[in-house]
């Protein structure tokens, strides 16, 4: 077992000495973050316990039964080399943690094009051969763990998941997540991830716009499908380029796929909105069927996770 101090002081010293009779202890002198006493801890494995071929990372806030580390451990010696645990809902839920999840299952999905119930559990477990790469994932706070999620989706890394119990005692006080600090920062964080979809975006407004002003709907067939074509072109540059530059991606097939089904639905939509009302500019009748399409887009990939779950 490898237990971080992370920056917690004098005041708990005894514990931390108590604690090493059974565990190797690390300690920052400083609070650096979450993130980084997650990395402090797998360097340690992979420099010190290179022999292991696991790892389960687990708050020590109470939150998980060791019944569920076991769980999560029998799921790594089954092959499997990412495990993400997710919570069941109870009605004991802290009303900051079931808003919070709920927005960052959405934020989520329309980024990475996968539906994840609960991504915000600290209870995870890993092949240490993935150990490399998690090091390299940025930011050392509480959005790193969203930035792993972020980063497996880019590698095309299954992940598997396992339903537990949660446990919050005094309503989750002892937890020193801050509501609205961190959660912005963890947006933030996932934003920049996805600078290249955003650059994308941008540019497909300003193909919309001209195409709307010289062509009208003469050429949609050519313009909305091409407005896709060079979105998917940006966005593949700038992510391979200049934000995962460190980390191979693969997930471009993927995503070309998504972007192919995406946008001959937004080509359908301007066709019938051009039918229904002949007046209205194409550039406006894009972004109102982008608009519609969003939710739909959600409830999609919230159907694949649950249909593919079900075939478990």
């Amino acid at each position: 077992m490898v237990v971080v101090d992370d920056g917690s002081g004098p005041a708990y010293g005894e514990i931390f000495e108590k604690t090493s009779q059974y565990a190797h202890i690390l300690t920052h002198k400083q609070n650096r973050g979450k993130g980084s006493a997650l990395k402090t801890g797998m360097a340690y494995i992979r420099e010190k316990l290179s022999q292991s071929e696991h790892f389960i990372t687990c708050d020590a806030d109470g939150q998980h039964r060791v019944e569920d580390v076991v769980r999560v451990s029998q799921q790594l010696q089954a092959g499997h080399k990412f495990v993400l645990t997710i919570r069941k809902h109870r009605k004991d839920i802290p009303l900051r943690s079931r808003v919070g999840n709920f927005m960052s299952r959405v934020v989520y999905a329309l980024l990475t094009k996968r539906y994840l119930s609960d991504n915000q559990s600290g209870l995870r477990g890993f092949a240490c051969s993935q150990i490399d790469w998690l090091i390299q994932v940025e930011k050392d706070n509480y959005d790193y763990e969203m930035n792993v999620l972020y980063y497996a989706a880019k590698k095309a890394i299954p992940v598997s998941t396992l339903l537990i119990e949660a446990i919050y005692i005094n309503n989750n006080q002892s937890s020193h997540f801050q509501p609205v600090k961190d959660t912005v920062r963890i947006y933030r964080s996932l934003f920049s991830l996805a600078i290249g979809q955003f650059i994308g975006l941008l540019i497909t407004e300003l193909w919309m716009i001209a195409a709307s002003l010289l062509f009208g709907y003469k050429h949609l067939l050519i313009t909305v499908p091409g407005a896709g074509i060079v979105a998917y072109a940006v966005n593949m540059i700038v992510s391979r380029f200049f934000v995962f530059r460190r980390v191979r991606c693969f997930d471009q097939l993927t995503l070309l796929i998504h972007q192919i089904i995406a946008y001959f639905l937004y080509t359908l939509g301007c066709l019938l909105v051009f039918l229904i009302c002949p007046w209205m500019p194409l550039w406006v009748s894009f972004n109102l069927v982008y608009l519609v399409c969003i939710p739909l887009r959600y409830w999609l990939y919230k159907f694949t996770y649950i249909a593919l779950r079900t075939q478990e």
